[in-house]
């Protein structure tokens, strides 16, 4: 007797079946993880943009200052014209500082802030590390 080679019916929905019951387990799972990796894509934006701009006063040999006003960094250089910077955070994103202003001096030193970057949830606090100018993630 010959036997048809191939999968049944049967097995071809039971396969279907597992593998939908799989892929509705981890979606939610795999959602969340995309949404961890925007956010610290959000923190490294925020870091790069704070290095950035200590850079930019030692290299001019002159201090900064810099301001949070509406998800963006204004900086003002000696001609206290307010040049802004975008971070690129998303809408639902949240970018605040504890202090006034933040002072990147032309010596790589900057005065003590922590700047705190919400998004739903989740938050981070960037605090500057005064002697050497550079945002450090709490």
């Amino acid at each position: 007797m010959l036997r048809n080679a191939g999968f049944s019916l049967l097995e071809l929905l039971t396969v279907l079946i597992l593998l939908g019951v799989i892929a509705g387990v981890s979606a939610p799972a795999i959602g969340r993880m995309l949404e961890g990796l925007d956010f610290r894509q959000q923190v490294g934006s925020v870091m790069a943009n704070l290095r950035r701009i200590r850079l930019d006063a030692v290299v001019a040999g002159r201090p900064i200052e810099v301001r949070v006003e509406d998800n963006r960094f204004l900086l003002i250089r000696g001609n206290k014209e307010e040049e802004p910077m975008d971070p690129q955070l998303d809408m639902d994103s949240e970018l605040s500082l504890d202090t006034e202003t933040i002072i990147f001096s032309a010596e790589s030193t900057v005065t003590p802030a922590n700047l705190t970057l919400i998004q739903g949830n989740r938050s981070r606090i960037i605090s500057m590390d005064p002697l050497s100018a550079l945002p450090v993630i709490q």
